[in-house]
């Protein structure tokens, strides 16, 4: 039965997600769990638009990522996805990468809640699926602990909210804040290192008009440990925290 709800994908990477060594960006990454988390979540018979249809939503907590490689222009790779623990207001979905060897390339793995969408709060888990939809296996073990506060910012970059950004939800996509905060890296470690370990906790919404500050703090130099913050630009509302770690690129 639990190998029943491990959903399986083939994707080929195209010239349009690749960057300039030919690899696969971290967007285009987590784009793709995006993709399979909705396609499973439509097999499964709560997919956003079935959830809106009841007043309902997702909107995702945190996301944990190791990226052991990145795959090259024209590679296929499978990305598996299965639901792997719930709490009364929190929903686990992990993944796995393979390459074409069947090679583990990336895991990760992301808690969610159910949000009502006319009072803004959350709603229990086991209103939406029983618990039998669980596999019993993590390809990343987190408990999901409180990332970081930022102490202070030794870099700051602005970002816009446009049109492209935004979800169903009619907010900013969370691979959007991924994005503004390695955009927000300086270009020596942009062009010499690469991300291989991402956390993000989302803690508030962003949406059109708004403009926003990637926030950025150098917790660690010599393991190249950032710490970011993403924050509205006018009132300094926090969005999300991020804590990534680099490895040079040889």
């Amino acid at each position: 039965m639990e190998e029943e709800l491990i959903y399986r994908a083939e994707y080929l990477i195209h010239s349009y997600e690749i960057d300039f060594r030919g690899r696969a960006r971290p967007d285009a990454l987590l784009n793709y769990l995006q993709d399979t988390a909705g396609a499973q979540a439509r097999e499964l018979g709560f997919s956003v638009e079935a959830l809106f249809r009841r007043g309902l939503t997702w909107v995702i907590s945190r996301y944990h990522i190791k990226i052991d490689r990145f795959p090259r222009l024209g590679e296929k790779i499978v990305i598996l996805t299965w639901p792997s623990g719930r709490s009364e207001y929190h929903a686990l979905r992990d993944w796995e990468i393979l390459d074409a060897k069947g090679q583990k390339i990336l895991r990760a793995t992301s808690s969610w809640m159910v949000i009502s969408l006319e009072r803004k709060q959350p709603v229990p888990i086991e209103t939406l699926y029983a618990e039998r939809l669980i596999v019993s296996k993590r390809a990343l073990e987190d408990d999901f602990s409180p990332l970081p506060i930022l102490p202070s910012a030794t870099r700051e970059v602005e970002f816009g909210v446009e049109l492209s950004h935004l979800d169903l939800n009619r907010h900013v996509n969370n691979v959007v804040y991924v994005h503004w905060a390695l955009e927000g890296m300086p270009a020596e470690i942009l062009f010499n290192f690469s991300p291989v370990e991402i956390e993000v906790a989302y803690r508030a919404e962003a949406v059109y008009g708004h403009r926003v500050l990637s926030r950025l703090y150098a917790a660690d130099e010599g393991k190249k440990e950032f710490w970011h913050q993403i924050a509205r630009s006018e009132e300094g509302r926090e969005l999300a925290r991020l804590r990534t770690r680099w490895q040079q690129v040889s």
